[in-house]
């Protein structure tokens, strides 16, 4: 009878045992198949995966934005008789201001401001390609305060001025005129628009424009 209670005692014992082992192997089954876990892991790999892409097209617009280098150094002290040289995204161009003059009315109109100021320039084209002389102007302004904004050609509103339309082959070039409004003022400066420099796509370029040399 106490023998038989023994192996009894044994028996219960190892089926607690064997319980216990069963629940730990299956606990241990179902933590490596936590599917939260399996999703977080995921979610990282997406993240730095996302990260890195992010990375790389950052890095691809900061060389798109550094592709071009002004070569041409700026010419701040130019006068009227004097080639400016012009190395922008467009191309290569010269540009030389040949007289200015003064005006109080052009075709019979009076200026929106003082006076008109009128320049004769001519363009050459030193590029390898073909250049719209209206893309290579469009940028050039007249203003009588450096640290200030200035204005572009309007010589699209007078008949009697020679404007300049079409385009220009390499190593060829295109005289005509251009004309602003200006305030009076005992100089004026011909330059390119300060923010299309200040972004990087083109040298500066200033003539510097006595009024009295105007007249």
């Amino acid at each position: 009878m106490k023998k038989t209670m023994m192996i009894m005692m044994l028996m219960f014992v190892m089926t607690i045992i064997l319980a216990a082992c069963g629940d730990d192997d299956k606990n241990e089954v179902d933590n490596n198949n936590d599917p939260k876990e399996s999703n977080l892991e995921n979610k990282d790999t997406e993240n730095d995966s996302n990260q890195d892409d992010e990375s790389e097209a950052t890095e691809d617009e900061e060389t798109s934005d550094k592709g071009f280098d002004v070569e041409a150094g700026d010419q701040l002290d130019l006068t009227i008789g004097d080639t400016g040289t012009f190395d922008t995204t467009l191309g290569t161009y010269e540009v030389t201001l040949v007289s200015a003059k003064l005006e109080d009315t052009i075709d019979g109109a009076a200026s929106e401001l003082d006076r008109f100021i009128r320049l004769d320039i001519t363009v050459k084209n030193t590029s390898e390609e073909e250049q719209k002389v209206e893309d290579l102007l469009y940028s050039l302004e007249v203003t009588d305060y450096l640290d200030g904004s200035g204005f572009s050609d309007a010589s699209e509103h007078f008949d009697s001025l020679e404007k300049m339309s079409g385009t220009i082959g390499p190593g060829e070039e295109m005289s005509g005129q251009i004309v602003t409004f200006v305030y009076d003022a005992e100089e004026y400066y011909f330059r390119k628009d300060p923010g299309n420099v200040a972004a990087g796509s083109s040298n500066q370029v200033i003539w510097t424009i006595k009024a009295d040399e105007a007249q």
